[in-house]
């Protein structure tokens, strides 16, 4: 059983990767992401994922704490949680830059990226929350 379900969590995992990958490695051409070959952009991407995702756990609970114990209003909330997820995000891909030779991010593309990311991600938030409703 346990194996049944750690099998279809890490195909799933795979199957969501790797379309998000063609999907982002789309997005980031368009807007200026250069790369050497394919398996620079998965190697990209791996990477990117595995440093935002624990980042990501550890700031979301944080600033969740911070606005539900009335520290600061909505609107200062939003703002913050765009912020730093903007910064973290942009962090993330100057470092991803610049140990991997083999991409090419100008710092154009890499605030784009940042931007769009929160965009995305706010609005499937949006989406399970208004399901859950």
């Amino acid at each position: 059983m346990i194996i049944t379900f750690s099998l279809v969590i890490i195909v799933s995992f795979a199957f969501i990767y790797f379309i998000m990958t063609f999907i982002g490695v789309g997005l980031l051409t368009l807007i200026g992401f250069e790369y050497n070959s394919i398996e620079s952009v998965f190697l990209f991407f791996l990477i990117f994922v595995c440093l935002n995702i624990p980042l990501d756990f550890v700031s979301t609970p944080i600033l969740d704490f911070i606005h539900y114990k009335g520290f600061v209003p909505e609107s200062l909330y939003k703002f913050l949680e765009f912020f730093i997820e903007f910064i973290l995000v942009l962090i993330i891909l100057l470092f991803v830059d610049t140990i991997m030779k083999s991409i090419y991010i100008p710092f154009k593309t890499k605030v784009l990226f940042s931007i769009l990311l929160y965009l995305f991600t706010s609005s499937i938030d949006f989406l399970f929350l208004k399901d859950k409703d």
